[in-house]
């Protein structure tokens, strides 16, 4: 089974430099794309929020602060789609949390249960 990410970032440098990131694990059908402008983002939780342990260790990032998130003034002008399979997920998820790398919060749910 394939599963379809997408990762957003404030500027195209830390898009391509994750993408470059990874190529480490085999991903497919990658693709860099601007965002229009709109008066507001999505739900978006930082990728380090995606981590193994069911409990949010310090920095994490909880359901709860997502609000004060959307709120923000920061604004993601990039996003970076790809295709990866699920045995290669959670290596893929384990790179974008060391990025600059943000995910919508029905990613966020989907990859935490």
């Amino acid at each position: 089974m394939e599963h379809h990410l997408q990762a957003y970032f404030k500027n195209e440098s830390d898009a391509e430099t994750t993408l470059a990131k990874l190529q480490r694990c085999p991903i497919r059908d990658a693709r860099i794309d601007s965002i229009p402008d709109t008066d507001s983002n999505p739900f978006l939780l930082p990728a380090l929020s995606f981590s193994s342990s069911s409990t949010p260790s310090a920095g994490i990032i909880t359901d709860r602060d997502v609000v004060s998130q959307a709120e923000s003034s920061e604004a993601f002008h990039y996003i970076l789609e790809f295709y990866v399979k699920e045995e290669d997920k959670k290596e893929a998820l384990s790179i974008l949390s060391k990025t600059e790398a943000h995910l919508d919060k029905d990613a966020y749910d989907k990859n935490n249960k």
